[in-house]
C-alpha cells in the first residue's frame, strides 16, 4: 500500500504534537502546576484529537487502519510489559482507542465524517466526563467494573449534545432533537467500562448509533424520542420493583434503545417476553444474589448477543440475522426459566454429563421439571414472535429448537468450565468465600460467563447452518 507524502506529512505532524504534548504535560506534573488526573485528561484529548485530524486527513484510510492496528499492538506489549502504568490496576484502555479506530475505518459503509465525530466524542466528551465525575461527584456507582457517576453522565451528554450541534452544523429546533438523541447513547455507553474497554466500546458504538440516528426521518426521530421518555419511567419500576438494580436498569435503557432503533416497537417483543417471564420466575426462590434484581453484566450477558445481530440486520437487512436475534433471546428465556422452576420444584437433579447425582442449583446440573420448563419457555417465545412476526412453521421450529439446545449448551459449559468451589463446611457452591476451595472448572468462567459463552456459539451456529 502506498503512503503519500501528504498522508507521511499527516502522520508526522500527529505523531508529533502528541510526543510534544506529552512531554510538556510530564513538565507540568512535576512542577505541580498540573494534578495526574488532568495531565492523563489533557494527554487523552491531544492524541485522540489528533488521531481524529489524521482520520479525516488521510487519503489512504485503509493503510492508516493498518496503522492504528499496530499502534494497538504495541501499545498492548508495552502494558504488559508494565512500562505504562495510569491507574492502580491494570487497564488496556490506553491501546484500545487505535483498535476501535482501526475497527471504525475497516466498517464500509460508516461515512468518514461520522467516524471522525466518534473519535472527537470519546476525545473530548470521555475527558470532561471523567474530570467532572471525579471532582464534583459525591456519589460514584460500580455500572459494570469501574467506578462512574451520574454527574460524569450529564457531563458527557451535554458535552457530546453541544459538540454534535456544531460538528453537524444543527442549530434548528428539529436539529437539537437530532443531537440529543445522538448524545444518549454514547453517554450511557461509557457508564460500562470494563479496563478501560470504553476507549473501544464508546467510539463504535458511537458512530453506528450516529449513523442510525442520521436516517431517521423526522417522524421516526419523534418516536424515538417518545419511546426514550417512555422507557425511563419503566427502568424506574423495574429498580423499585426489584427486578433490575440501577446498573441493571441502565444497561436495559441502553439496550432498548438500539432494540428500537434497529427493529422498531416488534424488536421488543422477544427481549420484552424474556424480562418479564425471567424477573417473575427469579421472585420464586429465595436468591441472595438477585434479591434487588439483575444487574448490568446479567443483562448484557443475557442479551448483548440479540442486539449485536439485530444491529447487524439493521445493516446488511438479511433476514438471517433478525432471526439470530430471537433464537439469542430464546436460549436466555430457556435457560432462565430452566433454572428458577427447576431450582423451585426441587425435583431430582443430576450433573448432565457425569449423570451422578447434583445439588439443586448448581451449574450443569438439570431436572426433568427444569428441563421441561425450559422447553416451555422457548415454545412460549417461539409462539409470540411466530403470531407477531407472520413466521412459517419451518422458522417456528428453528428458533424453538436452537432455545432449547441453547439451554442444554449452557448446562453443559456450566458442568465443564464453570468454576466450583467447597466450602469450609464443605457444600459445594459457585462462588468463590474465604475458606473454600476450588475443586473444578476455571476461575475466571462464572455462571455470567457460561450464559454469554452458550448464547454465542448458539447463536453463531444457527447462523451458519440457517444459511
Amino acid at each position: 500500500m502506498y503512503l503519500s507524502q501528504h498522508d507521511l506529512l499527516t502522520g508526522a505532524f500527529t505523531l508529533g504534537i502528541i510526543v510534544i504534548t506529552l512531554g510538556a504535560l510530564r513538565v507540568a506534573q512535576k512542577k505541580g502546576f498540573i494534578t495526574n488526573l488532568i495531565g492523563r485528561k489533557l494527554l487523552h484529548i491531544t492524541a485522540i484529537c489528533g488521531c481524529s485530524y489524521a482520520i479525516n486527513s488521510f487519503e489512504n484510510t485503509k493503510l492508516l487502519a493498518y496503522i492504528f492496528l499496530g499502534f494497538f499492538f504495541i501499545l498492548l506489549g508495552v502494558i504488559k510489559k508494565g512500562w505504562m502504568q495510569v491507574n492502580t490496576f491494570k487497564t488496556y484502555g490506553i491501546s484500545l482507542f487505535p483498535l476501535a479506530f482501526a475497527i471504525l475505518l475497516f466498517i464500509p459503509i460508516l461515512p468518514k465524517n461520522i467516524i471522525v465525530f466518534a473519535t472527537l466524542c470519546l476525545g473530548i466528551c470521555d475527558a470532561l466526563a471523567g474530570i467532572t465525575g471525579v471532582y464534583f461527584s459525591k456519589r460514584q456507582i460500580i455500572f459494570l467494573y469501574e467506578q462512574k457517576s451520574w454527574v460524569g453522565f450529564i457531563a458527557f451528554f451535554l458535552s457530546c449534545f453541544v459538540l454534535s450541534i456544531i460538528y453537524f452544523n444543527q442549530f434548528s429546533l428539529i436539529g437539537l432533537m437530532f443531537c440529543s438523541l445522538i448524545a444518549i447513547i454514547p453517554a450511557l455507553t461509557e457508564l460500562f467500562s470494563y479496563k478501560g474497554s470504553d476507549n473501544l466500546s464508546v467510539p463504535i458504538i458511537t458512530a453506528i448509533w450516529t449513523f442510525f440516528i442520521l436516517q431517521l426521518n423526522i417522524q421516526e426521530a419523534i418516536h424515538l424520542l417518545i419511546a426514550l421518555v417512555i422507557f425511563l419511567p419503566l427502568c424506574v419500576a423495574s429498580v423499585y420493583k426489584k427486578w433490575l438494580t440501577v446498573s441493571g436498569a441502565t444497561a436495559a435503557m441502553w439496550m432498548a434503545l438500539l432494540l428500537f432503533v434497529s427493529g422498531g416497537v416488534q424488536a421488543f417483543i422477544a427481549p420484552g417476553i424474556f424480562l418479564l417471564s425471567g424477573s417473575l420466575a427469579s421472585k420464586l426462590n429465595n436468591n441472595d444474589k438477585e434479591k434487588n434484581g439483575r444487574n448490568s453484566l446479567q443483562v448484557f450477558c443475557n442479551g448483548i448477543v440479540g442486539i449485536v445481530c439485530l444491529v447487524l440486520y439493521n445493516i446488511t437487512h438479511q433476514q438471517y440475522y433478525l432471526l439470530a436475534t430471537l433464537v439469542s433471546f430464546c436460549i436466555s428465556m430457556s435457560d432462565s426459566i430452566s433454572s428458577e422452576l427447576g431450582t423451585y420444584f426441587k425435583g431430582k437433579t443430576i450433573d448432565i454429563l457425569s449423570l451422578k447425582k447434583s445439588a439443586i442449583g448448581i451449574s450443569g446440573g438439570i431436572s426433568w421439571q427444569g428441563t421441561l420448563a425450559g422447553l416451555c419457555g422457548a415454545v412460549l417465545l417461539g409462539s409470540a414472535v411466530y403470531a407477531i412476526f407472520k413466521f412459517t412453521a419451518i422458522i417456528f421450529y428453528w428458533i424453538v429448537i436452537s432455545g432449547f439446545i441453547g439451554m442444554l449448551v449452557d448446562s453443559i459449559f456450566g458442568s465443564l468450565f464453570q468454576a466450583k468451589y467447597s466450602s469450609s463446611s464443605g457444600i459445594l457452591i459457585e462462588d468463590e468465600e474465604a475458606g473454600a476451595i476450588k475443586t473444578r472448572g476455571f476461575s475466571w468462567c462464572n455462571n455470567n460467563m457460561v450464559n454469554l459463552l452458550s448464547n454465542i456459539i448458539v447463536t453463531l451456529l444457527f447462523i451458519l447452518l440457517y444459511r
